[in-house]
């Protein structure tokens, strides 16, 4: 209440008399009470005391600002590392003044880092080090040490910038790049965003069948640009009981089907297509990989950053010139205006500035992603692994390979037709039938339009 002012306190303690809550205030042992409203000493004290007490809060508030300003100007400067600095890394130590990597949490920082970015979920990492009773780090006073690992403190782990060495405020300002040793280099960081930025978080994933689906987040409706669902059934025994009582046993096939989400829920969507899966992802690993060795790699995303940061730092060289003629300007007697303009375009420059910072990381992580070759490279290796009777080799494999193909695929279309289309990117495709034979080889759209695609009619 300290932090609310006089008039804020004093208004809250009388609409609480007027309640009929008598209030007892902390630091003078004093009751305000509810049937008492004729004292004025009480109007007068409520209000005086509560003054002073937000003047005394406010001078701490700066104070304690003042003292962070201080310790994070000396940070930004280079001048000094203090003994207290808040939310310091739990992979660091400080030994004899000097922050020093913890060896063996730095080893567990790498590996969650490595498992994420093979295909592995953050849910599964958890379950991976709970189980083998890896400690955990919180402190040991926190009331969720006892909690083991948890997806909340590896999501922030693998996001934070601070595995990188750097000091980064609350507020996201980055004071120093070395302030720390590094934990992570910087192409396993980058990688391991891109990763985030391609995968839904917070999906768990259970049962004993996990990351069956190969091209998860690839295959699309054609016609509603819904996603594919997924059906898989098991080889079991179902039991039916006959009105007169004699009990039939019935073997359910194994089957991995994908069709339209949206037309299976009847909705917004009649695109009866049903494929099944076991063709599409045959297709893609023996027919359609080894088409897209040696083809030359084109990262759009990578170009249009580029272009994107050296149009702003034209940009920004431009308000520098303009800068430099308004600062001689107003050396020689200017006007208000002119000042005015300089700050006008200070401004402009910062803004610029941090723009071309955050283009700029975003370009590094496109850059970190592996070439189409190392990819096809990775999938062609572990293919004996993706059909492994070992679970936990099986379900870590193929989450890998559903990563590479993300990034070599654009995405898989279900056509209303009994086939699907491969696009390799956007302007390259290949279309099959239902039974994985090619029926026209690559197709770009350099000579059409997108809109004039449409389903090969049989």
């Amino acid at each position: 209440m300290s932090r609310q002012g006089a008039k804020a306190a004093a208004q809250l303690i009388w609409s609480l008399n007027e309640a009929g809550v008598d209030v007892a205030t902390y630091h003078d042992s004093h009751i305000y009470q509810a049937a008492n409203n004729s004292d004025m000493m009480d109007l007068f004290k409520v209000i005086i005391l509560a003054q002073q007490a937000y003047d005394e809060s406010d001078k701490k508030s700066k104070r304690t600002k003042a003292s962070w300003d201080d310790r994070f100007n000396a940070i930004e400067n280079g001048n000094q590392k203090p003994e207290k600095v808040p939310h310091m890394p739990n992979w660091v130590k400080r030994v004899d003044g000097a922050y020093v990597l913890d060896e063996h949490r730095t080893k567990v920082l790498n590996e969650i880092f490595d498992l994420y970015i093979n295909g592995v979920g953050i849910h599964r990492i958890v379950t991976i080090l709970n189980e083998r009773g890896e400690p955990s780090w919180t402190s040991i006073y926190h009331k969720r040490n006892v909690n083991g690992w948890f997806y909340s403190y590896i999501y922030r782990l693998l996001t934070k910038r601070t595995v990188l060495g750097e000091y980064v405020t609350s507020d996201g300002r980055i004071l120093a790049t070395d302030f720390y040793p590094q934990a992570v280099t910087a192409e396993k960081f980058n990688l391991a965003q891109a990763a985030l930025g391609m995968r839904k978080g917070n999906q768990k994933r259970t049962g004993t069948n996990r990351n069956r689906n190969l091209l998860s987040q690839l295959v699309v409706c054609s016609e509603c640009g819904g996603g594919a669902h997924f059906n898989h059934t098991t080889d079991t025994v179902q039991k039916y009981t006959k009105v007169s009582g004699e009990v039939v046993n019935y073997r359910r096939k194994t089957y991995r089907k994908m069709r339209c989400d949206r037309a299976r829920r009847k909705h917004n969507c009649d695109n009866q297509t049903i494929l099944n899966y076991d063709v599409i992802e045959k297709t893609v690993l023996d027919e359609l990989l080894p088409l897209l060795v040696d083809k030359p790699t084109n990262n759009r995303a990578a170009n249009e950053l580029s272009e994107k940061i050296a149009e702003l730092a034209r940009l920004k060289d431009a308000n520098q010139s303009r800068l430099d003629n308004l600062i001689d300007a107003v050396a020689d007697g200017g006007s208000k205006a002119l000042v005015q303009r300089i700050e006008k375009l200070e401004a402009d420059m910062e803004r610029q500035a941090a723009e071309i910072d955050e283009w700029q990381k975003q370009l590094a992580i496109e850059l970190a992603q592996p070439s189409n070759d190392d990819d096809i490279a990775l999938v062609d290796s572990l293919r004996d692994e993706l059909i492994s009777d070992d679970d936990e080799i099986r379900t870590y494999t193929r989450g890998r390979v559903n990563i590479a193909l993300r990034r070599l695929l654009h995405r898989i279309d279900i056509l209303p037709n009994d086939t699907f289309r491969i696009w390799s990117n956007e302007n390259a495709w290949w279309l099959f039938d239902d039974a994985g034979t090619l029926l026209e080889g690559e197709q770009t759209l350099a000579a059409q339009s997108a809109h004039q695609i449409f389903p090969l009619v049989l």
